[in-house]
C-alpha cells in the first residue's frame, strides 16, 4: 500500500489532489486488511512535505517509506 501511494502521487493519475487521492486509496487498502491508516502528525507535516519533494526529484521512495512506517500507530 505504501508503494501504491507513492506511485499514484508521482504519476498524477488525477487532474487534482493526486497525493490526497493516493493517500486515501492507501488508507482503504490498509483498513480493508485490518490495519490502521497511517496518520502524519501535524508537527511532522513539514518534514513529510520536504521528504516528498526529495522523492519527486529522486524517484526513490525508501526514505518516505521509512518515514510513514515510523508514523504508523498500532
Amino acid at each position: 500500500p505504501l508503494a501504491m501511494f507513492f506511485f499514484g502521487a508521482y504519476l498524477q493519475f488525477f487532474s487534482d489532489d493526486n497525493k490526497r487521492a493516493s493517500r486515501h486509496m492507501m488508507y482503504g487498502w490498509l483498513m480493508c486488511h485490518c490495519y490502521n491508516p497511517i496518520s502524519v502528525p501535524a508537527p511532522r507535516a513539514l518534514k513529510f512535505n520536504r521528504k516528498m519533494v526529495r522523492f519527486y526529484h529522486s524517484k526513490d521512495a525508501s526514505e518516505m517509506m521509512a518515514f510513514l512506517v515510523d508514523c504508523y500507530q498500532v
